[in-house]
């Protein structure tokens, strides 16, 4: 199998011509998982970072297609496509008396100490 070298704007040419070709067929969801990032391409790897695991379903199913298409494209069959979920943490609010409470005491735990010294309620 042809193994032809080609450069990370050469790929990212070819990536985005398979995203506007899923526009077109109207699968604009699919689409959109394959512009929310950039991949990496690094030799022959080229890892994906998605923010969710359904992104990441979703794209696994088409993998095969997208793959086919890379390979044909840039005549380089031992391109291979990883991707990984980087889940971003919700932040947490604190509502609650008690809530803020254990949030300061989390970051200071001298204030136990304050509470139990003034006899203090929350």
């Amino acid at each position: 199998m042809p193994k032809n070298p080609f450069t990370q704007s050469e790929f990212l040419e070819i990536w985005n011509s398979y995203a506007q070709l899923l526009i077109r067929k109207g699968d604009k969801s699919l689409a959109s998982i394959l512009m929310a990032s950039r991949p990496i391409v690094t030799g022959l790897k080229v890892q994906y970072p998605l923010p969710n695991n359904m992104m990441k379903e979703q794209l696994e199913r088409e993998r095969p297609r997208l793959l086919k298409h890379i390979r044909e494209s840039l005549n380089n069959f031992s391109i291979d496509l990883t991707i990984d979920v980087k889940e971003v943490e919700v932040k947490k609010f604190v509502y609650t008396p008690q809530e803020k409470y254990d949030k300061l005491k989390e970051l200071n735990p001298d204030i136990e100490l304050l509470r139990k010294l003034f006899s203090l309620d929350l």
